[in-house]
């Protein structure tokens, strides 16, 4: 099973993100937007992942962006309610750390 998903957990992760979002506006079936923050953020991770076979860098904000977007997802769907700009907020900045996280690991591929 896991040389199945090797090098397809990112795409398998934003595929069911378009598939449930094309699948929102055409039937109209109301997804969660927890459903979403959780596939977002388990796609940034799995992309992590394969940049850190890359480059070797096992650094801790992108995981850390990862956990705590994922995090807030699982709250959410638990009740937690919070206003849009606070999550907003709270979003883009956990996002800039993971991309952060993901540019300083790919800047230690070594240059051929």
């Amino acid at each position: 099973m896991k040389v199945f998903l090797d090098g397809k957990k990112t795409f398998i992760a934003i595929g069911l993100f378009v598939a449930l979002a094309v699948i929102s506006l055409i039937v109209g079936v109301v997804v969660p937007t927890w459903v979403f923050t959780i596939l977002g953020a388990l796609g940034l991770g799995f992309l992590r992942l394969a940049v850190k076979h890359l480059s070797g860098n096992s650094g801790w904000k992108t995981y850390g962006a990862v956990i705590a977007t994922a995090g807030l997802g699982l709250t959410q769907a638990f009740g937690l309610t919070l206003t849009p700009e606070v999550l907003t907020t709270v979003y883009t900045v956990l996002g800039s750390l993971g991309i952060v996280g993901v540019r300083d690991a790919l800047s230690e591929i070594p240059k051929k």
